[in-house]
């Protein structure tokens, strides 16, 4: 009996081990060809140039991350960009350890629309983004 209950835990471990490595290995694959579009001081704007799919011919998604060098750690965001009323939207976010990847902290909550001028980060990455540089 308890070479069969150490057996199930050992089981129990070994998946409980590849299910972690698993998700560590997907949750760090965001912004892997990344494209600068501005920084300021510490902070580092970038898109992934490999993220970007047309829903539409006035709306996009992308996966953006900002770095900041100081603290070592790397925001991403799934990005919803409808160009033509200039909107994006917040899919979802994580943190991440820059250095590493490793997730630090998910975040899956849709946020509401903002507006954004075309003389921001964001409006400086959608027009990189459909224009080139």
């Amino acid at each position: 009996m308890k070479k069969s209950m150490r057996n199930a835990q050992c089981v129990m471990r070994s998946v409980l081990i590849i299910c972690v490595a698993i998700f560590m290995l997907s949750s760090t694959c965001a912004a892997e060809n990344l494209k600068f579009i501005d920084a300021m001081d510490d902070t580092g704007y970038y898109y992934d140039a490999d993220s970007v799919h047309a829903e539409s011919d006035k709306i996009f998604r992308v996966q953006m991350a900002v770095i900041k060098a100081s603290l070592n750690r790397m925001y991403t965001y799934d990005v919803r960009i409808a160009h033509t009323v200039r909107t994006y939207e917040i899919l979802s976010s994580q943190i991440l350890s820059y250095d590493t990847r490793a997730v630090l902290e998910m975040n899956n909550s849709r946020r509401p629309p903002q507006r954004y001028s075309t003389k921001s980060e964001m409006g400086q990455m959608v027009n990189l983004i459909l224009y080139g540089d």
